[in-house]
């Protein structure tokens, strides 16, 4: 006397049945309810398949449930009040939860407030992390879910390696970084860990990230970078690149274990501490590197033998790096200046690893390189100074000293140095430019420029 539609599927039942079974239908037909005089119910939020399940349910108190339909037999059972079947459902699923599906089980739970259910699936969640976290459902873990898996797991390497998988399983989820992060103790975690990967991950490049690797190099209780470099004047053992920064200087790059590196480290020559920045884009050797208006610039380099003709930029103020357009050549070991907020990139290797003397400009008005006027004869090993709007290339194994002048794009040859400063630093002091040493050569020279003398 009464036909259930699913969809396409129509099944003749009985009323007084389908009332003695289901309070839903109870209701309907001893109400005032509109289908109760309708020969016809369409129930259009169940499907053909689980209305034919529930029908059979129904008229036999049996039924076959299956992962394939425990869901749609909970949103059924919620809808026609079946709590028995609802109960049923529940066990089911109790006795199949995985690291498969742990997660819609959890979600499924809540929804349909099973209370077993979930702290069930929760503790298999917290009790199988590692398994879980590789699922194909990570992207539908709720963040309070997960931030109880972190705190009842013991390994903070493997809660970091759970954060970035979490982050990454779904859109709009890197601004909880840094919540997620008061759930990792980095100082339970290895250095090597940290250096290889939790410095890698670009969400710790900022301020507050940096703060936390500091916090967690200053709990060895060492002064040191976790790699130290050799900063002996003239020394190029390991490929490191130095330049100097207000109160001290920067090392970055270089090479360990045959292993190119990214690395970079401040140091405050003040409180002679060494901070720990985020690494290089591009792991390089043999690079050029100037600091200037909070920016760290870093230029060219080589990497399996070739040279590089990417720039980027590291802003101090926020800790990110960013790229400037390639350079118009690859070089290595290449000369930096600054002149009215330009970047001057002078000499250095060319591919064929060969002393040039090409000269480029960046416009940072117009972000576009230029090509400059040749430097005079080649330098090789020299150092580049900026004083008085002028470059100066000094140094270098044969005893290099010119000036460039970038408003009339000029080169003025200069008295020579007496010694051979190769790979010598240079900087100016008290309007004098002065040169340090090298390889080989512990001397120190004093240019005027006002009297071109040494």
């Amino acid at each position: 006397d009464i036909t259930l539609v699913f969809g396409k599927q129509r099944i003749a039942c009985h009323k007084v049945i389908l009332a003695g079974m289901c309070d839903y239908f109870r209701r309907m037909f001893l109400t005032n309810m509109l289908e109760r005089g309708s020969q016809e119910v369409l129930l259009k939020d169940i499907s053909a398949s689980t209305g034919v399940l529930l029908v059979e349910y129904l008229y036999s108190g049996n039924i076959v449930i299956t992962q394939q339909n425990a869901q749609d037999l909970l949103a059924a059972s919620e809808m026609l009040l079946l709590g028995v079947l609802k109960k049923k459902v529940e066990e089911f699923l109790l006795n199949h939860t995985d690291s498969v599906n742990c997660i819609s089980i959890i979600n499924l739970a809540r929804l349909y407030d099973l209370k077993t259910l979930l702290a069930d699936a929760r503790n298999y969640l917290q009790e199988h992390v590692k398994e879980v976290v590789e699922s194909e459902e990570m992207h539908l873990l709720q963040e309070g879910d997960f931030t109880e898996a972190l705190e009842a797991n013991a390994s903070q390497e493997e809660n970091f390696l759970f954060i970035q998988k979490w982050m990454r399983s779904a859109d709009e989820r890197t601004n909880r970084f840094d919540d997620l992060m008061q759930h990792v103790c980095l100082s339970k975690c290895s250095k090597d860990f940290v250096c290889s990967t939790v410095m890698e991950e670009k969400l710790m490049h900022n301020t507050r990230g940096m703060k936390l690797i500091q916090e967690f190099m200053q709990s060895y209780g060492s002064a040191d970078p976790p790699k130290q470099p050799s900063l002996a004047v003239g020394n190029r053992s390991g490929e490191i690149c130095v330049c100097a920064s207000p109160g001290g200087f920067v090392v970055s790059g270089g090479q360990s274990q045959n292993a190119i590196q990214r690395e970079c480290y401040s140091y405050d020559a003040q409180n002679g501490q060494w901070n720990t920045l985020p690494p290089m884009p591009t792991a390089r050797i043999e690079h050029s590197s100037i600091y200037h208006n909070h920016n760290l610039y870093v230029v060219g380099g080589l990497v399996n033998h070739r040279p590089l003709n990417s720039v980027e930029v590291l802003d101090m103020r926020n800790l990110q790096w960013n790229h400037l357009p390639p350079l118009p050549r690859e070089v290595c070991f290449a000369y930096l200046a600054i002149v009215s907020d330009n970047l001057f990139v002078l000499g250095g290797c060319n591919t064929d690893l060969n002393w040039v003397t090409d000269v480029h400009e960046f416009d940072s008005t117009q972000q576009t390189w230029r090509q400059r006027s040749p430097m005079p004869e080649i330098c090789a090993g020299g150092a580049a100074v900026s004083f008085n709007d002028l470059v100066y290339i000094v140094g270098g194994n044969d005893r290099s000293c010119m000036r460039f002048n970038p408003r009339n794009n000029t080169w003025t040859s200069l008295q020579r140095p007496q010694f051979s400063h190769y790979y010598g630093p240079s900087l100016v002091l008290n309007g004098n430019i002065v040169v340090f040493g090298g390889q080989f050569n512990d001397s120190i020279e004093e240019y005027s420029p006002l009297t071109d003398s040494w």
